[in-house]
């Protein structure tokens, strides 16, 4: 029998230098900046940056308004341009929530993207997105749950204070 040699070589490390993990996705949002507001869609997202593409002039180092999903306008700054691509920082970071938000409302595979997100954004005075009508609801519901549960919760503890 021959033997066969292998060799198992560790993989190439890459120098990744984000802070935070990226997540991909496709999201029709606005954004406004000093002198214009657009359309541009969100083609990666993290909590301290994104990938934007439009057909916006937008330069290096120009800070804008992105409208975000449940966050409102969120500032950031443009850092590198590729073409129809930018890539852009977070003037703070913003919070896990909002990315999750984001991840949500972007049309997953399958979905049909009908631009909905970004008339939405428009109508309402061209900056803050509308909150659909299903998460009002559940806001709602949220806070009635949450005073329940309280109620519940100051009843016992007194209900426990009599009995001593």
């Amino acid at each position: 029998m021959r033997s066969l040699l292998a060799h198992i070589a560790n993989p190439v490390e890459t120098v990744d230098r984000r802070r935070t993990q990226r997540r991909t996705l496709r999201l029709d949002v606005a954004a406004r900046s000093a002198s214009a507001e657009s359309a541009v869609v969100i083609r990666n997202l993290s909590r301290t940056g994104l990938l934007i593409e439009t057909d916006a002039a937008f330069s290096i180092g120009e800070t804008f308004l992105l409208v975000l999903p449940e966050l409102g306008a969120a500032p950031a700054r443009v850092v590198r341009n590729d073409g129809r691509l930018f890539g852009c920082e977070f003037l703070t970071p913003v919070p896990a929530s909002a990315i999750s938000a984001a991840l949500l409302r972007a049309p997953h595979d399958g979905d049909e993207d009908d631009g909905t997100d970004i008339a939405t954004a428009r109508d309402s005075d061209g900056l803050y997105a509308q909150r659909r009508p299903s998460a009002i609801l559940f806001t709602a519901l949220t806070a009635l749950f949450t005073a329940v549960i309280l109620l519940f919760v100051i009843a016992l503890v007194s209900l426990n204070f009599s009995s001593n």
